[in-house]
């Protein structure tokens, strides 16, 4: 796995993340570089947007260790995105993340939404570039929720509306297995039909809960709602599992939704070379 960059401290406030969160910023990062290169003469206008932008850096839990989170990441690319689109709802990280922006990246064009993403999809439209005839935009959109009421499905199918890809984690163990019977089955809950899109999910479970685990039926069932709006979902294969450092429990997946096959093939080759053991740039 490459190596991340530790940054030294800027006296910003900076959120603390377990040691696994370096795996998935690595998936984002190089993710992100292949996308926005590849798609650099194909498409006019690029567009990365971070739901859950946060404050731009993270420190690694019980170390002194700070790395960039997805928003600098994302930006410190050789072929970088044309515009930038970041949402936090915390006025704190997102005054951080301004200012950690505009001193290492003042010449990018960065926009900032303040406030809950799932209230404030139509701003975020409205900031990506409208398609012209002679015009293609493409976007690539990170969401990063720390649960399921973090994020609603409605959101994702509002910004589907225009050319997308999507990478969405799935918080399918640290909070859907160990909520689903105290909290999830409550047919008052509506957690996880707000946030897969659909509350046939009660009926379906207990036709399958004794031939599968609840983390791979949560996350087809909201690959199978991302199919309804014409993504591509080859299966559980395509998502790659996120595990704790210290007792290799499953906390969550991150879940890759694109309309076209190049998609697909760029997110497996990210998930192929972010591989312990190979490195995809040197």
């Amino acid at each position: 796995m490459n190596d991340q960059q530790v940054l030294p401290d800027d006296g910003l406030i900076t959120p603390e993340i377990g040691s696994w969160g370096e795996h998935k910023y690595l998936l984002v990062s190089n993710y992100a570089r292949i996308f926005a290169s590849s798609m650099k003469t194909k498409w006019h206008c690029r567009v990365y947007i971070d739901l859950f932008a946060g404050a731009g850096r993270s420190r690694i839990a019980r170390t002194s260790r700070i790395v960039p989170a997805s928003p600098l990441l994302a930006l410190d690319i050789p072929d970088r995105f044309d515009r930038y689109i970041f949402c936090e709802k915390d006025e704190v990280k997102m005054s951080a993340l301004k200012q950690r922006v505009q001193t290492n990246y003042p010449d990018i064009d960065v926009h900032y939404v303040l406030g809950d993403s799932n209230l404030l999809g139509s701003e975020m439209l409205l900031k990506i570039p409208k398609a012209q005839k002679d015009f293609t935009v493409l976007a690539f959109c990170f969401a990063d929720p720390c649960n399921m009421k973090s994020l609603r499905f409605a959101t994702v199918q509002q910004l589907s509306e225009r050319f997308m890809d999507f990478l969405i984690l799935i918080p399918s163990g640290m909070d859907a297995n160990r909520n689903l019977k105290p909290h999830y089955l409550n047919p008052s809950n509506q957690t996880i039909d707000r946030f897969i899109g659909t509350s046939k999910w009660r009926e379906e479970w207990q036709k399958i809960e004794l031939s599968q685990s609840f983390d791979i039926f949560l996350t087809n069932m909201y690959g199978q709602n991302m199919q309804e709006l014409g993504y591509d979902y080859p299966g559980i294969e395509i998502t790659q599992l996120i595990r704790s450092a210290d007792k290799n429990l499953p906390l969550y997946r991150l879940a890759f939704f694109s309309r076209h096959g190049l998609g697909e093939k760029l997110w497996k080759e990210t998930k192929r070379y972010c591989d312990p053991q190979l490195k995809l740039f040197d």
